[in-house]
């Protein structure tokens, strides 16, 4: 039994694209995401989006807050906040109001930060 009273509003479960997973087209997320597999197309998240170490993004990406461990290749905007890990690699110009880059983290093209992207 949940300690959650019954009118409280139900939390997206996050969506999870596992590793060896194939997703082409418009990928449109109402919550948070991890993202291990590969995406080619267009991925636009309402909530958080992880792309983790195996993880490949071929797309555009548009999330909450964006943490990649793995690779993007393409243009990459957050509402809140883009992270790079270390490892994490992004071809295309990121856009948010605050980036974070880890030492061995990679953005090969144009950065935005502050104010709204």
């Amino acid at each position: 039994m949940s300690d959650a009273p019954d009118d409280a509003p139900a939390r997206p479960s996050p969506a999870i694209l596992v590793e060896g997973a194939v997703f082409e087209g418009l990928l449109v997320l109402p919550g948070p995401a991890r993202i291990d597999g590969r995406v080619r197309g267009e991925v636009l998240a309402a909530g958080d989006v992880w792309v983790g170490p195996s993880g490949v993004v071929e797309a555009h990406l548009d999330g909450g807050t964006v943490v990649i461990e793995g690779r993007v290749e393409g243009d990459v905007q957050a509402h809140s906040l883009i992270e790079l890990r270390a490892g994490g690699r992004v071809r295309g110009r990121v856009s948010a109001p605050r980036l974070r880059m880890a030492d061995g983290s990679i953005v090969d093209g144009p950065c935005e930060t502050g104010g709204s992207p």
